[in-house]
């Protein structure tokens, strides 16, 4: 049985009751009319006086146009100091934009909440909305009429910047001031004129942009005391073997006499070395005789490089910087100061992709790793002397010294003359130089010497050479070259390592520049080239003329540089992993003066 629950209603609640369906049938309208109106414009909407009530855009812009009328023609002006340009209204594509306006009228009419946009249907039956299309020109033809104005007023400048012409030489600091330079700020005079149309004004003043700065002679003089700071200072960029030198030119080209650094000039720098240094890793390959010990094939693996060039021009700045911080703690401004707690050399930041194959699972000779490295550079010389140490790096490549064994580098190489290859060049022979077979041995001997050092190997045979040899100073302090002829002046060393060792010879012609890199176990050892000195220089030899075949009738080539005499000396020591000494030597060398010395053609 269903009972039915009957409620006596008083007249207060009956009155309260009605209100709010009064109330909620209201709301509901409004909400309706507000429905009504989406994608058209309010009632009693007037563009320009034009009644757009209800329509659509698309519709509201055709009644527009369908009233257009057309525009008073005038001139415009656009002018700034004592130039100006000047240009019609019709040649400006002077017009109403009437889409711009419909557009603006929907969107200030239609809010994001819809109870807002209810209402504000409603209010616009009860209030005239009156709007006016804004006046334009022509996008293009005002583009081209600032174009043409621009050409009237720009000016092109230059930035201030500062360059060191002679490297250690304050007084060669040039400072360039700078040139002022001016453009037209074409988006601000743009708005500007549109602004200006609107009240039917026919002339603006144009906005000019600054190009360049101009330094006072304070700042110059400041310039000159900032780049003065790095006169005489240089730093070494090492990534592995590669080796990048920047000089006091180079700093100087990185200040910005307006603050700070140049960063573009320091990332150009860094982007032209990432690309000598970038390379993909390299699996090993080793195919040898194991009697003979005869190599048929030898590859290193290699790591795969990648300069961070991000990280490097950091390092390079904080470089540079901390230049500048220590100069003005401590105070200096005397030139080629070098600070102790500056480093000379830098490791550039690598990333390294590891390759699949090593040395290690190509043998079971020990020969899993690089040991030592030599280089040096032959700059200058003759085509014969090229060609010479390009076939004594060849004759010595892949030697193979057991361990225990001494390394003779005359007994590897050979006979040295014209029968086996080689061409005459210049050697000292009974204290002159000389047209000999085997000139440029000597550079992959001295190349080996310092690869042996490098090594710590047991060094039994070293003899200098009578003179200051400019090929073998072009990266290293004198003292380092190792002389080679027929007979007993040789170049030796002991393998005192527990494995096998490889002497690889690596040598580019058209760079000229060579490397010798050695490769064994690594036993921990560890060398070190400490208390070098240098004393008793003497002044070169009168320069001396040779005549030569080889060269047109009266052209003369330098073959030879004027060095001076000096003795030099310094101590290689080698100790274990432990730190107990396995050697300690101490290299003297006596250099006599030499003269410059040139073939004359005959």
């Amino acid at each position: 049985m269903i009972t039915q629950i009957k409620t006596q209603v008083t007249t207060q609640q009956f009155i309260f009751l009605c209100s709010v369906a009064g109330i909620s049938f209201l709301v509901t309208g409004i909400f309706l009319l507000g429905n009504s109106y989406r994608n058209r414009i309010f009632a009693n909407t007037y563009i320009n006086s034009i009644d757009v009530s209800g329509l659509e855009l698309s519709e509201g812009i055709a009644v527009l146009e369908s009233h257009r009328q057309e525009l008073d023609s005038h001139e415009f002006v656009l002018s700034v100091d004592n130039i100006s340009l000047a240009s019609s209204s019709a040649q400006l594509g002077y017009t109403t934009d009437f889409t711009q306006a419909i557009d603006e009228v929907y969107t200030d009419q239609h809010k994001n909440n819809p109870i807002i946009t209810a209402f504000s249907a409603l209010t616009a039956y009860i209030q005239k909305n009156e709007y006016v299309a804004p006046k334009k020109y022509d996008e293009t033809k005002l583009a081209e009429f600032l174009a043409q104005f621009n050409q009237k007023v720009e000016l092109v400048g230059k930035n201030p910047s500062v360059e060191q012409k002679v490297s250690g030489s304050e007084k060669s600091i040039i400072v360039f001031p700078g040139k002022p330079g001016r453009t037209l700020n074409s988006q601000q005079t743009s708005q500007k004129i549109l602004d200006a149309i609107q009240e039917n004004k026919h002339a603006v003043t144009a906005e000019i942009a600054s190009t360049s700065s101009v330094l006072s002679q304070e700042a110059i003089d400041a310039t000159i005391a900032r780049a003065r700071i790095f006169v005489g200072k240089k730093v070494t960029l090492a990534a592995e073997d590669k080796k990048f030198y920047l000089s006091d030119q180079d700093f100087v080209s990185f200040l910005n006499p307006l603050g700070n650094y140049f960063d573009e000039v320091i990332k150009e720098f860094v982007a032209e070395i990432s690309e000598e240094v970038n390379r993909p890793a390299q699996n090993a390959v080793f195919k040898y005789d194991s009697n003979t010990l005869r190599v048929d094939e030898f590859t290193p693996h290699k790591d795969g490089l990648e300069l961070d060039q991000n990280a490097s021009v950091t390092q390079i700045m904080d470089w540079v910087e901390n230049i500048e911080t220590e100069t003005s703690i401590k105070g200096i401004t005397s030139s080629g100061t070098q600070f102790t707690d500056t480093p000379q050399m830098l490791e550039v930041p690598l990333n390294r992709t590891q390759p699949e194959i090593t040395l290690a699972q190509t043998n079971d000779l020990g020969i899993n790793e690089r040991i030592g490295f030599g280089e040096s550079y032959y700059y200058h010389s003759i085509p014969n002397r090229i060609h010479n140490v390009g076939i004594t790096a060849k004759k010595m490549n892949m030697t193979i010294v057991p361990p225990g064994k001494e390394f003779s580098f005359n007994k590897i190489l050979g006979d040295v003359s014209a029968a086996t290859g080689y061409r005459p060049a210049y050697v000292i022979s009974g204290g002159k130089t000389v047209l000999g077979d085997g000139g440029g041995v000597c550079q992959v001997s001295s190349t080996t010497f310092r690869a042996a050092l490098d090594a710590g190997l047991d060094i039994t045979k070293r003899l200098q050479h009578a003179y200051r040899v400019s090929y073998y100073e072009l990266n290293s302090d004198p003292g380092f070259d190792a002389t080679v002829y027929s007979g007993d002046i040789d170049f030796r060393f002991i393998n005192d390592t527990p494995n096998h060792i490889i002497l690889v010879y690596n040598n580019d012609s058209d760079e000229l520049y060579m490397n010798v890199e050695i490769y064994g176990t690594d036993d921990g050892r560890v060398a070190e080239i400490h208390d070098y000195k240098k004393w008793g220089a003497t002044g070169p030899l009168p320069t001396e003329y040779y005549p030569t075949t080889e060269l047109p009738t009266g052209v003369k080539k330098q073959i030879d540089w004027a060095v001076g005499g000096i003795k030099t000396e310094f101590t290689h020591t080698v100790k274990d992993k432990n730190g107990n000494i396995i050697h300690n030597d101490t290299y003297y060398s006596n250099y006599r003066p030499w003269s410059a010395k040139y073939m004359v053609g005959i």
